[in-house]
Protein backbone atom coordinates (compact mmCIF):
# COMPACT_ATOMS: atom_id res chain seq x y z
CA UNK A 1 0.00 0.00 0.00
CA UNK A 2 1.44 3.88 -1.04
CA UNK A 3 -0.90 5.11 1.42
CA UNK A 4 0.27 5.27 5.45
CA UNK A 5 -3.14 4.95 7.53
CA UNK A 6 -1.48 5.69 10.71
CA UNK A 7 -3.25 8.17 13.16
CA UNK A 8 -5.51 9.03 9.84
CA UNK A 9 -9.09 9.67 10.93
CA UNK A 10 -11.60 7.62 9.17
CA UNK A 11 -15.28 8.54 9.51
CA UNK A 12 -17.62 5.40 8.79
CA UNK A 13 -21.01 5.46 8.29
CA UNK A 14 -23.22 2.14 8.58
CA UNK A 15 -20.11 0.83 11.07
CA UNK A 16 -22.46 -1.06 13.14
CA UNK A 17 -22.50 -4.37 10.96
CA UNK A 18 -21.81 -5.72 7.14
CA UNK A 19 -19.40 -3.93 4.54
CA UNK A 20 -19.00 -0.87 6.96
CA UNK A 21 -17.63 -2.82 9.85
CA UNK A 22 -15.57 -5.05 7.63
CA UNK A 23 -13.95 -1.90 6.37
CA UNK A 24 -13.68 -0.71 10.06
CA UNK A 25 -11.61 -4.01 10.73
CA UNK A 26 -8.97 -3.00 7.88
CA UNK A 27 -8.48 0.29 8.77
CA UNK A 28 -7.49 -0.38 12.30
CA UNK A 29 -5.45 -2.96 11.58
CA UNK A 30 -3.09 -0.49 9.59
CA UNK A 31 -3.80 1.59 12.89
CA UNK A 32 -6.00 4.01 11.46
CA UNK A 33 -8.31 5.94 13.82
CA UNK A 34 -11.82 5.44 13.20
CA UNK A 35 -15.30 7.10 13.83
CA UNK A 36 -18.14 4.71 13.81
CA UNK A 37 -21.36 5.96 12.78
CA UNK A 38 -24.88 4.27 13.21
CA UNK A 39 -28.20 4.11 14.20
CA UNK A 40 -28.15 0.75 16.27
CA UNK A 41 -25.85 1.95 19.70
CA UNK A 42 -25.89 -2.12 20.67
CA UNK A 43 -24.48 -3.11 16.98
CA UNK A 44 -21.62 0.04 17.19
CA UNK A 45 -20.65 -0.91 20.71
CA UNK A 46 -19.60 -4.55 19.91
CA UNK A 47 -17.50 -3.42 16.84
CA UNK A 48 -16.18 -1.37 18.78
CA UNK A 49 -15.12 -3.99 21.63
CA UNK A 50 -14.10 -6.01 18.42
CA UNK A 51 -11.41 -3.47 17.17
CA UNK A 52 -10.33 -1.88 20.77
CA UNK A 53 -8.97 1.70 21.18
CA UNK A 54 -8.52 3.24 18.16
CA UNK A 55 -12.42 3.06 17.41
CA UNK A 56 -15.07 5.20 18.98
CA UNK A 57 -18.66 5.40 18.16
CA UNK A 58 -21.51 8.13 17.91
CA UNK A 59 -25.20 7.34 17.57
CA UNK A 60 -26.63 9.02 14.49
CA UNK A 61 -29.66 8.94 12.05
CA UNK A 62 -27.77 10.04 9.23
CA UNK A 63 -31.51 10.85 7.61
CA UNK A 64 -31.96 13.88 10.32
CA UNK A 65 -29.60 16.78 9.25
CA UNK A 66 -29.39 18.54 12.16
CA UNK A 67 -28.31 15.17 14.43
CA UNK A 68 -25.49 14.67 11.33
CA UNK A 69 -24.22 18.60 11.75
CA UNK A 70 -23.98 17.77 16.05
CA UNK A 71 -22.33 14.28 15.57
CA UNK A 72 -19.37 15.89 12.89
CA UNK A 73 -18.70 18.59 15.47
CA UNK A 74 -18.26 16.07 18.48
CA UNK A 75 -16.11 13.58 16.09
CA UNK A 76 -13.65 16.47 14.81
CA UNK A 77 -13.76 17.81 18.28
CA UNK A 78 -12.94 14.11 19.85
CA UNK A 79 -10.36 13.33 17.00
CA UNK A 80 -9.27 17.06 15.89
CA UNK A 81 -9.19 16.27 12.65
CA UNK A 82 -11.29 14.07 9.86
CA UNK A 83 -8.94 12.53 7.04
CA UNK A 84 -11.54 9.92 5.26
CA UNK A 85 -15.21 9.87 5.01
CA UNK A 86 -16.67 6.36 3.86
CA UNK A 87 -20.47 7.12 3.15
CA UNK A 88 -21.32 3.34 3.58
CA UNK A 89 -25.25 3.64 5.04
CA UNK A 90 -27.89 2.27 3.44
CA UNK A 91 -31.06 0.60 3.43
CA UNK A 92 -33.23 -1.68 0.87
CA UNK A 93 -36.54 -2.21 -0.43
CA UNK A 94 -37.38 -4.08 -3.61
CA UNK A 95 -40.42 -4.62 -5.96
CA UNK A 96 -42.97 -2.94 -8.30
CA UNK A 97 -42.85 0.39 -7.63
CA UNK A 98 -46.48 1.07 -7.32
CA UNK A 99 -46.04 -1.45 -4.49
CA UNK A 100 -43.78 0.99 -2.70
CA UNK A 101 -45.45 2.94 0.30
CA UNK A 102 -44.77 6.53 0.08
CA UNK A 103 -42.81 6.65 3.42
CA UNK A 104 -40.51 3.56 2.68
CA UNK A 105 -39.57 5.32 -0.61
CA UNK A 106 -38.96 8.42 1.30
CA UNK A 107 -37.14 6.86 3.76
CA UNK A 108 -35.10 4.97 1.03
CA UNK A 109 -33.85 8.60 -0.47
CA UNK A 110 -33.63 10.42 3.17
CA UNK A 111 -30.79 7.19 4.49
CA UNK A 112 -29.28 6.67 0.57
CA UNK A 113 -29.30 10.12 -0.75
CA UNK A 114 -29.82 12.83 1.94
CA UNK A 115 -28.18 10.77 4.09
CA UNK A 116 -24.87 10.71 2.13
CA UNK A 117 -25.50 14.05 1.12
CA UNK A 118 -26.10 15.67 4.89
CA UNK A 119 -22.79 13.86 6.20
CA UNK A 120 -20.45 14.85 3.44
CA UNK A 121 -21.15 18.66 3.45
CA UNK A 122 -20.86 18.76 6.92
CA UNK A 123 -17.51 17.16 7.25
CA UNK A 124 -16.39 18.90 3.72
CA UNK A 125 -15.66 22.07 5.57
CA UNK A 126 -13.32 20.84 7.92
CA UNK A 127 -11.95 19.12 4.50
CA UNK A 128 -11.66 22.48 2.90
CA UNK A 129 -9.83 23.73 5.98
CA UNK A 130 -7.01 21.41 6.22
CA UNK A 131 -6.34 21.60 2.31
CA UNK A 132 -6.38 17.37 1.98
CA UNK A 133 -8.68 14.30 2.29
CA UNK A 134 -10.63 11.28 1.08
CA UNK A 135 -14.56 11.02 -0.15
CA UNK A 136 -15.72 7.30 -0.90
CA UNK A 137 -18.71 7.08 -1.55
CA UNK A 138 -20.31 3.00 -1.84
CA UNK A 139 -22.90 3.66 -3.99
CA UNK A 140 -24.39 0.35 -5.69
CA UNK A 141 -24.12 -1.21 -9.74
CA UNK A 142 -28.03 -0.07 -8.97
CA UNK A 143 -26.78 3.30 -9.50
CA UNK A 144 -25.07 3.46 -12.79
CA UNK A 145 -27.59 0.69 -14.33
CA UNK A 146 -31.43 -0.79 -14.14
CA UNK A 147 -31.78 -4.07 -12.48
CA UNK A 148 -33.41 -5.71 -15.78
CA UNK A 149 -36.09 -8.43 -15.73
CA UNK A 150 -34.12 -10.53 -13.66
CA UNK A 151 -33.01 -8.86 -11.15
CA UNK A 152 -35.34 -6.40 -10.32
CA UNK A 153 -37.65 -4.66 -9.87
CA UNK A 154 -36.06 -2.27 -7.47
CA UNK A 155 -36.91 1.49 -9.29
CA UNK A 156 -37.00 3.46 -6.52
CA UNK A 157 -34.33 2.14 -4.49
CA UNK A 158 -32.40 2.83 -8.44
CA UNK A 159 -33.28 6.03 -8.01
CA UNK A 160 -31.80 6.93 -4.94
CA UNK A 161 -28.97 5.34 -5.68
CA UNK A 162 -28.37 7.38 -9.34
CA UNK A 163 -29.15 10.51 -7.49
CA UNK A 164 -25.63 9.45 -5.61
CA UNK A 165 -23.72 8.76 -8.28
CA UNK A 166 -24.41 11.92 -9.68
CA UNK A 167 -23.65 13.42 -6.32
CA UNK A 168 -20.48 11.94 -6.27
CA UNK A 169 -19.54 13.16 -10.01
CA UNK A 170 -20.47 16.43 -9.21
CA UNK A 171 -19.11 17.12 -6.24
CA UNK A 172 -15.52 15.55 -8.08
CA UNK A 173 -15.81 18.13 -10.62
CA UNK A 174 -16.80 21.06 -8.01
CA UNK A 175 -13.66 19.85 -5.78
CA UNK A 176 -11.29 19.40 -8.89
CA UNK A 177 -7.95 21.82 -7.87
CA UNK A 178 -8.24 20.63 -4.40
CA UNK A 179 -6.45 18.08 -2.84
CA UNK A 180 -9.85 16.24 -1.75
CA UNK A 181 -10.78 13.11 -3.35
CA UNK A 182 -14.03 11.94 -4.17
CA UNK A 183 -14.12 8.31 -5.57
CA UNK A 184 -17.58 5.96 -5.70
CA UNK A 185 -17.80 2.71 -5.54
CA UNK A 186 -20.28 0.38 -7.59
CA UNK A 187 -20.46 -2.91 -6.05
CA UNK A 188 -23.02 -5.60 -6.71
CA UNK A 189 -24.74 -7.54 -4.20
CA UNK A 190 -22.66 -8.94 -0.49
CA UNK A 191 -23.16 -11.34 1.78
CA UNK A 192 -24.67 -8.93 4.60
CA UNK A 193 -27.51 -8.02 6.56
CA UNK A 194 -28.97 -5.49 4.40
CA UNK A 195 -31.79 -7.49 2.89
CA UNK A 196 -32.86 -9.78 5.90
CA UNK A 197 -32.99 -6.31 7.80
CA UNK A 198 -35.51 -4.94 4.71
CA UNK A 199 -37.91 -8.12 5.69
CA UNK A 200 -36.49 -9.96 2.60
CA UNK A 201 -36.18 -13.50 2.65
CA UNK A 202 -32.42 -14.05 1.34
CA UNK A 203 -29.55 -15.92 3.10
CA UNK A 204 -25.86 -14.55 3.10
CA UNK A 205 -25.01 -17.54 0.97
CA UNK A 206 -26.54 -16.97 -2.15
CA UNK A 207 -24.82 -17.63 -5.71
CA UNK A 208 -24.81 -14.06 -6.67
CA UNK A 209 -23.47 -12.66 -3.47
CA UNK A 210 -19.89 -11.07 -2.69
CA UNK A 211 -18.26 -11.95 -0.09
CA UNK A 212 -18.16 -8.42 1.68
CA UNK A 213 -14.11 -8.80 3.26
CA UNK A 214 -13.56 -9.02 -0.65
CA UNK A 215 -15.09 -5.16 -1.23
CA UNK A 216 -13.37 -4.24 1.93
CA UNK A 217 -10.03 -5.06 0.76
CA UNK A 218 -11.05 -3.41 -2.80
CA UNK A 219 -12.19 -0.36 -0.80
CA UNK A 220 -8.83 -0.38 1.08
CA UNK A 221 -6.98 -0.34 -2.22
CA UNK A 222 -8.57 2.58 -3.26
CA UNK A 223 -8.07 4.82 -0.23
CA UNK A 224 -4.34 3.26 -0.49
CA UNK A 225 -3.51 5.43 -3.67
CA UNK A 226 -0.61 7.77 -4.21
CA UNK A 227 -1.57 11.31 -2.94
CA UNK A 228 -1.32 12.05 -6.96
CA UNK A 229 -3.36 9.27 -8.22
CA UNK A 230 -7.47 8.63 -7.75
CA UNK A 231 -9.56 5.35 -8.88
CA UNK A 232 -12.38 7.62 -9.02
CA UNK A 233 -15.09 5.09 -10.07
CA UNK A 234 -15.03 1.36 -9.57
CA UNK A 235 -17.54 -1.06 -10.77
CA UNK A 236 -17.22 -4.42 -8.65
CA UNK A 237 -19.09 -7.88 -9.68
CA UNK A 238 -19.69 -11.30 -8.69
CA UNK A 239 -17.90 -12.98 -11.45
CA UNK A 240 -19.11 -16.69 -11.94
Amino acid sequence: MNMDFQNKVAVITGASRGLGKEIAILLAEQKAKLALVSRSENELNKVKEEIGPNAEYFVCDISNSKAVEKTIVEIHQKFGKIDILINNAGIWFEGLAEKHPPEKVKELFDVITLGTIYVTTSVLPILKKQAEGQILNVVSVAGIETPGAEMGPYSPYTAAKYAVTGFTKSLEEELKGTKIKVMGIYPGGMNTPLFKKAGFDYTENENWMMDKKDVAKIILFMLSQPKDVIIDHLVVRKFS
